[in-house]
């Protein structure tokens, strides 16, 4: 990585920390944690696991011949890289230990990953949609959210065709897309990695749900998906910094803005949440590669 390019994550992470000092959020934090509910932290990593196995699924119907055992632990240290690294250079992690231990080439596996995310966004846009209806029943001034949202998806789905059939035999990764949807992805498959899709995001949020439960902020299953939605966007960002913070902490605070929580309890709330969030991502890296270890060593073997 370019020194250049460690330039903006490091200026993001020295503002967080001066708004951090601002408005006190470690004083503030230390009776969030003084007071976490332990149940509650048990069902969030319990539903985050169970993100991690629903996301192995929809690449074991790609790759039927890597279990969803395996594929789950490399979704692991795959998430946990994207999570701490900035500008999503995590998502090289996928295709290197894919072709290390599996010997899947790396640009199906790169273009399988891509596919994935499209899906991903379509089914994140959808959760975002319902829970705005259900936020802005209480608050009107927030309908002008889903109009917004759906007059840009129907855009960017529209130019994306559009340019697709356009520049198809024009540039190499559009024609590897291409060619790996007909060569892998039939329109059952296709089916079914969206309801895996679905699972994924929905015990996401419900670990979200719990996590906050723990700490005991108050927020209906609605509104966790509104809140942390923003938080997820900032992580596709070009400006992810490291570990997210700062990035990830201002969409939340957005996020919260929007339902009335003011700025100074909603950045606290915020790094609660975010460094939760980080811990079971780093537990259950650390349980992946333990287990692709051993895999390796008896590979080598």
């Amino acid at each position: 990585m370019k020194k250049n390019s460690l330039f903006f994550p490091t200026l993001i992470l020295i503002i967080f920390a001066y708004f951090l000092y601002r408005f006190d959020v470690f004083f503030k934090l230390k009776e969030i944690i003084k007071n976490l509910d332990p149940i509650y932290l048990i069902f969030s990593l319990f539903f985050y696991l169970l993100t991690y196995i629903f996301r192995a699924k929809r690449f074991s119907i790609i790759f039927p011949s890597i279990s969803t055992q395996d594929l789950a632990a490399v979704m692991g240290i795959h998430t946990f890289f994207n999570n701490i690294l900035p500008f999503r250079s995590g998502e090289a992690s996928f295709p290197i230990i894919l072709k290390k231990l599996f010997g899947v080439d790396a640009t199906i596996s790169s273009v399988a990953l891509l596919f994935i995310r499209i899906l991903d966004l379509i089914v994140l846009s959808l959760f975002f949609l319902t829970s705005v209806l259900f936020v802005a029943t209480k608050s009107k001034e927030l309908l002008w959210i889903p109009v917004i949202t759906i007059s840009i998806l129907i855009l960017l789905l529209y130019l994306g065709f559009k340019l697709l059939k356009k520049f198809r035999g024009r540039f190499l990764i559009i024609g590897t897309v291409f060619s790996f949807v007909q060569t892998f992805i039939s329109f059952r498959a296709v089916g079914k990695i969206l309801s895996y899709s679905f699972l994924t995001w929905l015990f996401k949020f419900v670990s979200f749900f719990f996590i906050l439960k723990a700490g005991k902020i108050e927020l209906n299953f609605f509104k966790t998906v509104f809140v942390s939605t923003f938080g997820e966007v900032t992580t596709i960002l070009p400006i992810h910094s490291f570990g997210g913070f700062g990035t990830y902490e201002a969409g939340l605070v957005g996020g919260f803005s929007l339902i009335g929580v003011k700025v100074s309890y909603a950045l606290t709330i915020a790094f609660y949440f975010h460094l939760l969030l980080l811990l079971m991502s780093g537990i259950l890296a650390l349980v992946g590669w333990f287990y692709l270890s051993k895999k390796l060593k008896r590979k080598e073997y």
